[in-house]
């Protein structure tokens, strides 16, 4: 079972020759956040995570749920095993969601929903994910998106579809290593916001 904590953790790194997902949480500074984090696992998150106002983690796999609130759950830290709704995105109103490794575990039509689902919090300021992704000249790094237990791995213009459908606007893109000095996989990395956050800000 990949929620096995020792698999999630230990195992699953060691595949891709490393995994530091920094550039991912790096982009969350505010410490007002309120994140959601859809797939998380473990709860790895929080040892990137420097400052927040909450962390609401949601997984379907109940082992890796046990484990997260055995090792990080707290007055601010909270674990839910189940799959994200509209509703829950309605009742939480993250400013943040995290989506880590979870688009290429998603069908077109699940990932899309899930995308629309998010737009559901009028206080959301930004969607980011990170998912392995196929790029051409790239073929260790390929090979290892087609071994990997995601069914759904894309190329760079997939993902951005995905978001574009869903009405979420692409704020940033960028591609890096699954580890700065060890990795052999590439990581898509995408910023997302509501269509109407920048006009807002203005």
């Amino acid at each position: 079972m990949m929620g096995h904590p020792f698999v999630y953790d230990v195992i699953r790194p060691l595949a891709v020759g490393g995994v530091d997902l920094s550039p991912l949480y790096n982009q969350i500074r505010s410490p007002d956040a309120v994140i959601l984090d859809v797939g998380c696992g473990t709860g790895s998150a929080l040892r990137y995570l420097k400052q927040f106002h909450s962390y609401i983690g949601m997984d379907t796999d109940p082992v890796a749920i046990e484990h997260a609130r055995s090792r990080y759950a707290s007055d601010r830290v909270s674990f839910s095993t189940q799959i994200c709704t509209p509703e829950d995105v309605r009742r939480l109103q993250p400013t943040v969601v995290v989506l880590a490794g979870v688009l290429h575990h998603l069908s077109d039509d699940e990932a899309r929903a899930l995308l629309c689902a998010l737009r559901e919090s009028s206080r959301l300021e930004q969607v980011l994910t990170a998912d392995i992704v196929f790029l051409p000249g790239h073929p260790l790094g390929n090979l290892l998106a087609s071994l990997d237990r995601g069914r759904f791995c894309r190329n760079e213009h997939g993902y951005l579809m995905l978001a574009e459908r869903s009405g979420l606007e692409l704020r940033s893109r960028f591609i890096s290593r699954s580890h700065p000095v060890t990795g052999l996989g590439k990581y898509l990395y995408l910023a997302l916001q509501r269509p109407s956050a920048r006009s807002d800000a203005a």
